[in-house]
């Protein structure tokens, strides 16, 4: 692990509500939580703070409501070793996110972007991209992603992204295809995307790796010879909460390619992380260097021919 190498996470920073429950109430219905937790979330600073602590260097690239709670949650980021140097202030409500967690650890959201709107591509300082050696772009709108791809392309770095709730807009604007090196989905967003572009088309746009996130299951990573790998790793833990399982994923995914340049290896890196992760509360990874290692020995990865 190496603090050399430098992660620039470009999405949201959302205040995340998240309440504990035994059942879903329907309409007219209430329930008792469990518990409540307040916390900081946004896939991409559940990222940002899964890198930093993995143990590479981490900006935030976010807009931030000056609401006193936002930047309370912020600064928790800070202590964790992101950079919030970057991060743009505005005058707006914040992104809130109120979460449902059952106790098998599966969640239903509501979200409500508020300050995340205000992210522009001139938010991304020249100056760090230059420096930087991988951009990962979490849940922002195609459309934003590909003005942001384009300036940062011309630099040397690798450029992901994870398009999230906004999957949809990909066919609309393939373009963003031509400058992203790794495409990560869910399975659910995966079984869309295969509706308007096969893995073979994304592939002829320059795209070098598909990765699919399968929850329990593991992950699949699709190459464009028409090899897959496919990872598993039963969690140590009993899964609490699944949030931002794939956030962490992605991040030790990146981190590991970017030091290996191993596309198998990273898998096998990101899966762990995933299955570490649902064993605690909250959207942000707790990591444990002896935990890892002990969930990395469990994890388990096959290359064979895709069928995905």
């Amino acid at each position: 692990m190496d603090n050399k190498y430098i992660h620039l996470a470009v999405g949201n920073f959302n205040i995340d509500m998240v309440f504990y429950v035994d059942s879903i109430p329907g309409p007219d219905e209430s329930t008792r939580a469990r518990d409540l937790d307040i916390r900081p979330g946004g896939a991409a600073s559940n990222y940002a703070a899964a890198v930093a602590q993995y143990g590479h260097s981490s900006f935030l690239i976010a807009s931030v409501s000056r609401h006193p709670l936002a930047l309370e949650l912020l600064s928790h980021l800070e202590k964790l070793g992101v950079s919030i140097k970057y991060v743009k202030l505005v005058d707006q409500q914040p992104g809130l996110v109120v979460v449902m967690v059952l106790q098998s650890g599966e969640r239903i959201m509501i979200r409500y972007p508020g300050a995340n709107q205000e992210l522009r591509e001139t938010d991304i300082p020249g100056e760090l991209v230059e420096k930087a050696n991988i951009l990962h772009m979490a849940s922002i709108p195609v459309e934003l992603a590909v003005e942001i791809a384009k300036r940062a392309r011309k630099h040397p770095l690798i450029i992901t992204y994870d398009p999230g709730g906004y999957v949809e807009g990909l066919p609309r604007n393939k373009e963003i295809l031509e400058y992203i090196n790794i495409l990560f989905l869910n399975e659910k967003e995966y079984t869309k995307v295969k509706e308007w572009l096969k893995p073979q088309t994304i592939f002829k746009y320059g795209v070098s790796y598909i990765v699919v996130k399968q929850g329990s299951k593991g992950a699949t990573l699709i190459e464009p010879s028409g090899l897959c790998y496919t990872a598993r790793s039963q969690p140590l833990r009993k899964p609490v909460d699944t949030t931002g399982a794939g956030d962490a994923f992605n991040a030790f995914f990146n981190a590991r390619y970017l030091e290996e340049k191993d596309p198998a290896e990273a898998l096998m890196y990101g899966v762990t992380a995933g299955a570490l992760k649902v064993g605690y509360r909250g959207s942000i990874l707790v990591y444990d260097e002896k935990q890892f290692s002990i969930q990395l020995e469990k994890t388990i990865v096959e290359k064979t021919i895709c069928n995905i």
